[in-house]
């Protein structure tokens, strides 16, 4: 397993120097937690609304992924208004990233629906204890025994359209520049957020009174990096309980279950098994959510029917 997180943990510093792969922390349940993908999605559930989720990644897979994210948005007095904070923190071996940031929103009324255009700024802050890793090469400069603190400022844009059964956004996220380490031991040390491109949509099929069908996709691009695509279908039961099943373009199974308490408080749970070699190493990822609505503003019953309002 050493082997497995030296590898692992050297893709990861490539990552962080170069910017060529995925950077941002996956999720399975963000048909639950737009936010976390969108910053134009504040304030448009019209209440005030927090999501708490964790995600652990490749259960049994040394320095794997856990992923613990905190987040709330409400719009304004002025309905065309939204905010949002949202909080992440983010750890594989020995790196962790802890992730700020703040949203804005502003929609518009069309004829059939909502157009919300957003923007988001925060910090991101790297971490890194290299005395946690196992060098094969003991001579190797990162072998010092010290740490690395890497602080980079982060912008994202977004836009989403949605109505009653209907939503789709696009997000460019990560819109900056290297940043250096003050670490005088690692002077050549940078840190390199690429621009991601993701984009979502999804639909409300009425069955029935008791059946609904949602089904929804993600895809998230960056360059060099293979492009990630995520397909669900889900069912509503009787206005209570969703239930979900989907496939990922690196080849993983998921599965994803929603209880809606009340029609204020839902929590919810996915498993992802990976069909590609990996899954032999490890047994899963699982991710836990709840969430929480408070109707300060009086506006209307929400329908988890439908993805908003009646």
């Amino acid at each position: 397993m050493r082997v497995k997180l030296y590898c692992f943990f050297m893709c990861f510093c490539c990552v962080a120097k170069l910017g060529i792969a995925q950077q941002t922390p996956q999720f399975t349940q963000y048909m639950f937690n737009p936010l976390a993908l969108n910053p134009a999605y504040a304030g448009s559930r019209e209440v005030i609304s927090t999501v708490l989720l964790y995600r652990n990644q490749w259960v049994d897979f040394e320095g794997a992924p856990t992923t613990i994210t905190a987040s709330i948005n409400s719009p304004l007095r002025n309905k065309k208004l939204g905010i949002g904070l949202h909080v992440i923190s983010d750890k594989i071996g020995p790196c962790s990233m802890n992730q700020y940031v703040g949203s804005f929103s502003y929609r518009i009324r069309l004829n059939s629906g909502k157009l919300a255009f957003g923007l988001r700024a925060g910090l991101y802050d790297y971490y890194y204890d290299w005395s946690k890793v196992d060098y094969k090469d003991k001579a190797d400069i990162f072998n010092s025994g010290t740490s690395t603190r890497l602080l980079k400022p982060a912008f994202d844009f977004g836009m989403y359209y949605y109505n009653s059964s209907f939503y789709a956004g696009a997000t460019i996220a990560q819109l900056s520049t290297k940043s250096s380490s003050n670490t005088t031991l690692l002077t050549n040390f940078t840190n390199q957020l690429a621009p991601h491109i993701l984009a979502t949509v999804g639909k409300a099929f009425e069955v029935n009174s008791m059946i609904t069908l949602r089904p929804s996709a993600v895809l998230r691009y960056t360059n060099n990096a293979p492009v990630n695509l995520d397909l669900n279908a889900s069912l509503l039961l009787d206005e209570k309980i969703w239930l979900g099943i989907g496939i990922r373009s690196n080849k993983s199974l998921v599965f994803i279950g929603e209880y809606n308490i009340s029609k204020l408080i839902r929590v919810g749970y996915s498993y992802d098994l990976t069909t590609q070699k990996l899954g032999l190493t490890n047994k899963g990822s699982h991710e836990f959510f709840v969430g929480f609505d408070i109707d300060f503003f009086k506006a209307k019953t929400i329908s988890p029917r439908l993805f908003k309002y009646n």
